[in-house]
């Protein structure tokens, strides 16, 4: 699997999330209170929509589009429980937060584990 850099850990001080692009999709990322990460696709399964402009309120994400509910630890739908949102790999070295560029369930991963450039922030 091919990880990207995203962010320097002190990006998510103060933070509840951020947001980048990987291949073209929104995967928000998580700080845990013990120093770790977790990352999400930020999809929503019924349209499609962008969960990083919706409420987060607990772990909780409202798609702000119909309404669908997400658990953001556990990427469950409250709306549709076929339809989780898949979680990404994270590994933190020297500083730095890494994504892997796809989903850990994809099929389409790479094996190398090697770390592979720097993702863009949504907007740049």
């Amino acid at each position: 699997m091919r990880y990207v850099r995203v962010a320097h850990v002190s990006e998510f001080r103060g933070r509840r999330f951020k947001t980048f692009r990987l291949l073209g999709r929104p995967v928000g990322v998580f700080p845990e209170t013990g120093g770790g990460f977790y990352a999400l696709e930020m999809r929503c399964k019924h349209q499609n929509w962008d969960l990083s402009t919706g409420p987060l309120e607990g772990d909780i994400i409202t798609c702000p589009r119909h309404g669908w509910r997400y658990n953001i630890r556990t990427g469950a739908c409250e709306n549709q429980p076929s339809a989780p949102l898949r979680r990404h790999g994270v590994r933190v070295e020297d500083g730095y937060v890494y994504v892997s560029l796809t989903p850990e369930d994809s099929d389409s991963a790479d094996a190398s584990g090697l770390p592979f450039g720097d993702a863009v922030p949504p907007g740049e």
